[in-house]
């Protein structure tokens, strides 16, 4: 049985986990904090395009991967069913599929695309709310939402028949806020007069009718998401590994020693730590190459510094390069270690904040956890 150690706790280092345990690898995860994941707002966006991804993007990390389309889209739709499975077992379940893109009203009522939501969320696609008479829950006793400002936007933006209908919660805290509600079994209106019920996000026990919003990060989706993906996850912070003839050993933290036949990197970007920012963006942990659309950023001079003034999107799209096997390219565009693997946002050609968010972690968390698992 091999050993693999996936550093990282969000999706992407999930995803491998996963992937690597199907294989019958031996597997620890170890993370220093919750990244990324935990700020999800409620909709995951997979992929818009998978066929322009390929044609347009060359170092997105999915056209990377070399495969084509009719691959990875058999990929993905396996990848996402275990994933949908896993976390149903750990209490949230995902409704939804990514070849197929609804749009959801968050907290002020402004629609968000999504491929997957929680089920909790699902009852809000707002074209399925066409010809319904929506009442819009608010609670008197919070202060940072208001149910009227979200029925009006629901009404003049989209079309939909939605009215507020405020309740109160006396215990809660003095000048609440929406995270109060996090966990609270949900209110019922005094007056049912409505085909769908629309609750802010956080609350328990929804009646039939009811769906959540989508909300601004961080929210009770995200945390709900990273106590998900969390469990046996090891609490590390990895500073250094040992390495001998182009091949990891062992990641250290602390006093404490990881040893692995194989690693998977999915340590994030910014907010994970995985791209340190800077004068000049590196990969802190093994000083593997970082690249901006295909060229090393440390050739690149000032020029990507003043990017990021006229399109902060730009210097979002730096990060790590990899083979069509996903091992990580030093700076000189060469396999770094011949036993690493990589996967999610610390992988860069693509904006994570964007229509392949979770595609990209997703679907490379997947490959790299199962090359992981084969490593020997």
């Amino acid at each position: 049985m091999s050993k693999v150690l996936v550093i990282g706790g969000g999706i992407a280092g999930y995803c491998a986990a996963m992937a690597a345990r199907r294989e019958g690898a031996d597997v620890t995860v170890v993370a220093r904090a919750p990244g990324a994941t935990a700020l999800y707002a409620g909709a995951m966006e997979v992929i818009d395009d998978l066929d322009a991804v390929l044609k347009r993007q060359p170092h997105h990390p999915i056209t990377r991967l070399g495969l084509d389309s009719v691959r990875l889209a058999t990929e993905l739709d396996t990848a996402i069913h275990a994933l949908q499975l896993a976390l149903e077992k750990e209490g949230l379940k995902l409704a939804g599929a990514w070849r197929t893109v609804g749009l959801y009203a968050d907290i002020h009522g402004l629609a968000r695309p999504g491929n997957l939501v929680p089920a909790s969320v699902a009852g809000g696609e707002l074209h399925a709310l066409s010809g319904k008479r929506v009442a819009v829950i608010g609670v008197k006793e919070v202060g940072d939402y208001d149910a009227a400002s979200t029925a009006q936007a629901l009404k003049e933006l989209h079309g939909i028949e939605a009215f507020p209908e405020e309740v109160s919660i006396p215990d809660l805290p003095e000048a609440a806020s929406v995270t109060d509600l996090y966990g609270r079994r949900a209110p019922l209106p005094s007056r049912i007069r409505s085909n769908a019920i629309a609750y802010p996000p956080g609350f328990t026990n929804l009646p039939q009718e009811g769906f959540e919003l989508l909300a601004s990060p961080p929210s009770p989706h995200g945390w709900r998401l990273q106590q998900a993906i969390a469990h046996s996850t090891v609490r590390a912070d990895i500073s250094s590994f040992e390495t001998a003839h182009r091949r990891l050993i062992s990641a250290k933290s602390g006093e404490r020693t990881f040893r692995a036949d194989a690693f998977v990197l999915a340590s994030g970007r910014h907010i994970g730590g995985g791209i340190a920012g800077g004068r000049l963006a590196v990969e802190p942990l093994l000083k593997l190459g970082v690249f901006h659309d295909g060229s090393p950023v440390a050739h690149m001079g000032t020029r990507l510094q003043h990017m990021q003034y006229l399109d902060p999107a730009a210097e979002l799209r730096g990060g790590l390069a990899t083979d069509r096997s996903l091992h990580p390219l030093d700076g000189g565009g060469q396999v770094a270690f011949e036993n690493l693997y990589t996967a999610g946002a610390v992988l860069g050609g693509y904006d994570y904040s964007g229509p392949c968010g979770f595609g990209v972690p997703i679907l490379t968390g997947w490959l790299a956890g199962r090359l992981a698992a084969k490593q020997q």
